[in-house]
This record gives C-alpha cells, sequence and structure tokens, in this order.
C-alpha cells in the first residue's frame, strides 16, 4: 500500500530501493524548507528598513540584500519535479479513469493551494479594512481570490502578496491536469512542450500585454526544468546503478553557482514587479533558475540521509514551507509593529527576530490550520519526523 508525502508524490516511487527513495524525498524537503527561509530573509531585511531600524549590515555585503529571492526559484523547481511525477503516476490509458485522474489530480492541487490561501487572505483583507479601508479599492480581485493573471496592464498583485507566485504554480497544475486527460501516456512530455513553446512564441510578440505576461513568461521554464529532472529521474530509477556521485558534484555545482550571485549580482531579477511585468525574466532563469535546477536534481540523484536532529528539523520545516512562505509578508507587518517594544535591537538583531517570526508563525499555521485541513481534503497524516529521535543513536 503506497503513502504519499504532503506534495501527494508515493513514498515507494524507487522500487529497488524504497529507503533511498524516502530518502531523496525527505532531502527535497529539506531544500523546501531552505527556499522558504531565503525567502524570508530578504523580506526581514526589508522589514528591518522599513521599519526604520538602520540599514542591516548585511544588506552592505555584495548583492546578499535581495538574494533570499532565489528561494522561490528553488521552489518553482521542485514543484516541477513533485507535481509532474505525481501527475504521470495518475495516468491511465482507459479514457473513463483518465477523465477521473484528471479532475482527481486538480481537485488535490487545488484543495492543496486555496484554503490555506484564502483564509490567510481573508486575515489579511480584514487588516487592511480596519487600518486603510481607502486600499481596498485598489486590489486586484482576479489574482487575489482566483489566482488567475489580472486581465490589465500592469499586472496586479494579489492581496497575500507572496501569492504573485502561485499564479504560475496554478497555471502550470492546468496544463498538466489538461495532458492528464489529453495524452496521459506523454502527460510530462507535452507539458513540457507546450510551456517551452508558449515562452518561445512571447519571443515572437509583445508578452507585456493581460495574460499573456504569465502564460508566456520565462519563469514557467523553472517548472519545466523540474519536469526534465522527473524525467530523468525516472528512467534512472529504473536502472541498476548509482548516481549518488554525480548527484554530489552537481548539487555543489547548483549551490556555489547560486552562491555566486551573491558576488556578481543578477540585477532587478530579484523584484517580483519586474518579473510580472516581464521584464529581466531571462536573467532570473539564468542566474537562479538554471542553478536551483542542478542543485534540486542533484540532491535527488544524491539522496543524503536525512538522520540526525537538525535534519529532521530541516525536513520538518520542509513540510511546513507553504505555510512559512504564505505567512511570511503578513508576520513581518506584526512584528515592524511591535518592534519599538524592544527599543532599538538593531537591523541585524531585527533581521534574525523576523527570521524566528516567519517561522515560528509559519509551523504554528501549518500545526493548526495546513495540516488539519489536509486531513479533512485528503485524509492525510504525517507524523513529524524527528519524534522519537532521542531514543536513537
Amino acid at each position: 500500500m503506497k503513502t504519499t508525502d504532503p506534495s501527494g508524490v508515493a513514498k515507494s516511487h524507487v522500487r529497488a530501493n524504497p529507503q533511498g527513495g524516502r530518502q531523496r524525498l525527505l532531502a527535497v524537503q529539506v531544500l523546501r524548507a531552505v527556499g522558504a527561509l531565503l525567502v524570508a530573509w530578504v523580506h526581514a531585511i526589508n522589514a528591518a528598513e522599513d521599519a526604520l531600524l538602520g540599514t542591516p549590515k548585511q544588506a552592505h555585503f555584495f548583492h546578499w540584500e535581495d538574494f533570499g529571492a532565489s528561494g522561490l526559484d528553488i521552489f518553482f523547481v521542485i514543484s516541477g519535479f513533485i507535481v509532474s511525477l505525481v501527475a504521470a503516476r495518475a495516468a491511465s490509458e482507459d479514457r473513463e479513469l483518465r477523465g477521473a485522474n484528471a479532475r482527481q489530480f486538480l481537485s488535490r492541487r487545488i484543495t492543496r493551494i486555496f484554503p490555506l490561501f484564502w483564509i490567510l487572505t481573508a486575515l489579511s483583507f480584514v487588516r487592511v479594512l480596519l487600518a486603510h479601508p481607502e486600499h481596498t479599492t485598489k486590489i486586484s480581485w482576479l489574482p487575489t481570490l482566483l489566482l488567475f493573471p489580472s486581465i490589465s496592464y500592469p499586472p496586479g498583485i494579489p492581496l497575500l502578496y507572496l501569492g504573485w507566485s502561485l499564479v504560475f504554480e496554478m497555471y502550470f497544475y492546468f496544463a498538466l491536469a489538461a495532458f492528464l486527460y489529453l495524452t496521459p501516456r506523454s502527460v510530462i512530455r507535452n507539458t513540457v512542450l507546450l510551456l517551452s513553446g508558449m515562452v518561445a512564441l512571447g519571443l515572437a510578440i509583445d508578452i507585456r500585454r493581460p495574460l499573456l505576461i504569465f502564460w508566456m513568461n520565462p519563469m514557467v521554464l523553472e517548472f519545466v526544468l523540474g519536469c526534465v529532472i522527473g524525467l530523468l529521474f525516472a528512467r534512472v530509477s529504473k536502472s541498476e546503478g548509482s548516481f549518488s556521485k554525480l548527484g554530489i558534484v552537481l548539487a555543489w555545482v547548483g549551490a556555489l553557482s547560486l552562491a555566486a550571485t551573491v558576488f556578481t549580482g543578477y540585477g532587478m531579477a530579484s523584484e517580483a514587479r519586474s518579473i510580472v511585468a516581464g521584464e529581466d525574466c531571462w536573467l532570473r532563469v539564468g542566474v537562479w533558475g538554471v542553478p536551483s535546477a542542478l542543485l534540486v536534481g542533484g540532491v535527488i540523484f544524491w539522496g543524503p540521509a536525512m538522520r540526525s536532529l537538525p535534519a529532521r528539523i530541516m525536513v520538518f520545516l520542509g513540510d511546513a514551507s507553504y505555510s512559512i512562505y504564505l505567512c511570511t509578508i503578513p508576520t513581518l507587518g506584526a512584528i515592524k509593529s511591535v518592534w519599538h517594544h524592544f527599543g532599538n535591537p538593531g537591523p541585524d538583531v531585527g533581521v534574525f527576530m523576523g527570521i524566528l517570526g516567519c517561522a515560528g508563525t509559519g509551523v504554528t499555521c501549518y500545526l493548526l490550520l495546513e495540516r488539519p485541513l489536509m486531513r479533512f481534503f485528503h485524509n492525510w497524516y504525517k507524523p513529524i519526523p524527528f519524534q522519537g529521535i532521542a531514543g536513537k543513536s
């Protein structure tokens, strides 16, 4: 009987080595934690500056200030890998079954994304309504409620700010669901071709117009890179050889390439509004998307053991990464309003407090909201990974 991880991936996906397959999934969860904490970090730096604590010293370290935005690129590649494999395993040639499978796949993705997003959006709306009611007239409702691209240019951003990335996610999910029904045997390949073809078409026309700005945005190539990793992984998992050494090399090349951008710079590629306006997208895919794919693919083929307590804590934070990600901006907004009660802790201490606050709020949200929602919609349960580790040698 197969069980699934929070993203719906079968844990028994490597038949020859189920334990090795589990380690790969746990390692991916660690990368999800890294991605979420990087995003929290970049916004904590901005929050410290906005709260007039001063400019953190770390913000003066070459291009470190906005580097944390690269955590989102890691997320996109991981999503491309995991969700494409979920779709491939749901494929069926039987016309009746494939229709049911496509509906089930899409309903699981929708119930995975929207309930928590809507709850946090509602809380954000109440906060705006009470503090700045005049701002409610400026809300872009299509992305805010449906995670659908706005029909204006420049495109609107969801009220829950980091939800802009989920607009890309939903586009990817709908493409997979369509091919899961139309061509289930080639669901990943055809999704790759569609997304790549739309981006190529965008090179020939002006994508800076409503809807096309998302559907032809080069950022979707990061999902494509994750899909390609999934296709390679499916082949490799059937072979007898070990690819762990190659995985280690690829992971280090990806990590070092990402880190190198702290020193080389990345222009305005870190700015969300630049990306959704169709600017600096190719730069971002090049400087962060490709290295993220090397890092994620390397870790997947490496499959490092996740047995230590720190590793298991990171796995747990990876499980809670969606909550941490969505709670980042609301949490930092609340922290900014109470920082003055601590005197002036200094900007760098403020950044550290902000990251801890985002992680703590996200974990709380995960335990009280996200996990119960997952149980309700998916009949899903996953134990906390570091339970009982204290008694192990």
